[in-house]
């Protein structure tokens, strides 16, 4: 897949509230891959809200309106290195071979080379959320997260460098289309209207999801239809918003590569999946009326999940989708297919774990200690699930 000659379709513009925009952006960073941006009211999770939220740069623990240290730019700061990563929030657990990796709330990361028995953090070179991550092979991986950032080390997580970030965003996308439009192609003005849009009050809008195909070729989607791509690992990036059928610039909240195809998550219901042959991404309606926080998925079935349990199922290959029974009741933060079990397993912002058979169909909730706020989960060599939660990393039998 090359990213630099997909086709590019025409829509206008449609109307935004900057100032609801960027209320809705002050919540990405605690709610990871847009969980929650369906509310239409003060958003909260483990009773964090917006009075307490902490202020960028601020201590684990403080709050804006007490924190008096001058404030740091967090792209202009490395990473906090505590002495222990217990009860800090994280947002992602990823493979990188036959080690796990962890990232979370102010350019924490953390590896661990036991399966998730202990962990060992290492140095990021900002202080941003981080969010997702995706290791194509097991010494090279990307992460991306608030303002912007993408991340990426080539030893397996760890160390790791800055590629992009939200600062270099404004100007190199919007320089793309400058240029673009200034040889001719007039109908990109929408998209370039939209990237100053974006970026108007400063670089802090997030990436949510990444997904590279192998060391070369990777895309990230975020908040109000962000989408960039690569095809040189990351040390270049364009814009491929004009190559996604989102004429409202819905929130992209996920990008996944299912059975060697590509799809993208997105508010309202909305899934897009990817034409090879028309090099674009066209934009399916499920019927469903909240936000897709995800996908996963097989050779057979694919599963997009999202608000208060809900999962859909698709058996084309996302052209039509159909509700899946759910037992659970959180927010579907995460879930995986294991192959070698033939199993799903979904997880829940309300600490909830379920499985489900190869067609994705008959889910059951597994027995779980006190619940946490899930946003992640990997299993480990010995079977269990290693997850990721808004205080740390657990480890939970998969039965």
């Amino acid at each position: 897949m090359n990213t630099h000659d997909m086709v590019e379709g025409v829509w206008s513009q449609a109307p935004n509230d900057r100032g609801w925009k960027m209320f809705q952006q002050a919540f990405v960073s605690l709610t990871g891959r847009g969980l929650m941006l369906a509310s239409l009211t003060v958003m909260s999770i483990g009773g964090v809200d917006a009075q307490s939220m902490p202020a960028a740069g601020a201590p684990h623990g403080a709050s804006a309106s007490t924190h008096k240290d001058p404030f740091v730019d967090p792209l202009d700061a490395p990473s906090v290195m505590h002495q222990s990563i217990a009860g800090r929030p994280l947002m992602s657990v990823a493979r990188a071979g036959s080690r796990l990796v962890a990232l979370g709330m102010r350019g924490l990361i953390a590896i661990s080379d036991d399966e998730g028995k202990s962990w060992t953090q290492v140095s990021a070179p900002v202080r941003s959320d981080l969010l997702a991550m995706s290791f194509p092979t097991a010494l090279d991986g990307w992460a991306v997260g608030h303002d912007g950032v993408v991340l990426h080390t080539a030893d397996g997580g760890k160390t790791w460098s800055k590629q992009f970030d939200g600062r270099m965003a404004a100007t190199a996308l919007a320089q793309y289309y400058k240029d673009r439009i200034a040889a001719g192609d007039a109908a990109l003005q929408p998209y370039l209207d939209q990237i100053a849009l974006n970026y108007k009050e400063g670089p802090s809008l997030p990436l949510l999801s990444v997904v590279f195909h192998d060391k070369q070729h990777g895309l990230a989607v975020g908040p109000f239809g962000m989408a960039i791509a690569t095809d040189d690992g990351g040390k270049t990036w364009i814009p491929i918003l004009q190559q996604i059928e989102n004429p409202e610039f819905l929130h992209l909240d996920a990008i996944s590569e299912v059975a060697g195809n590509l799809y993208i998550a997105g508010e309202k219901g909305v899934v897009f999946r990817f034409d090879p042959d028309a090099r674009k991404f066209h934009r399916v309606e499920t019927g469903y009326a909240g936000s897709f926080f995800g996908l996963t998925g097989n050779d057979e079935v694919l599963l997009a999940y999202g608000l208060r349990g809900t999962i859909y199922r698709s058996v084309d290959r996302g052209a039509t989708w159909s509700a899946v029974q759910s037992p659970l009741h959180g927010a579907v933060t995460h879930a995986t297919y294991l192959p070698e079990r033939r199993t799903f397993v979904f997880v829940s912002a309300a600490g909830e774990i379920a499985v489900a058979d190869a067609s994705g169909e008959a889910l059951h909730l597994l027995k779980t200690s006190r619940p946490i706020v899930i946003t992640g989960a990997q299993v480990s060599a010995g079977g269990a699930l290693v997850v990721s939660g808004l205080d740390g990393v657990r480890i939970a039998p998969l039965q």
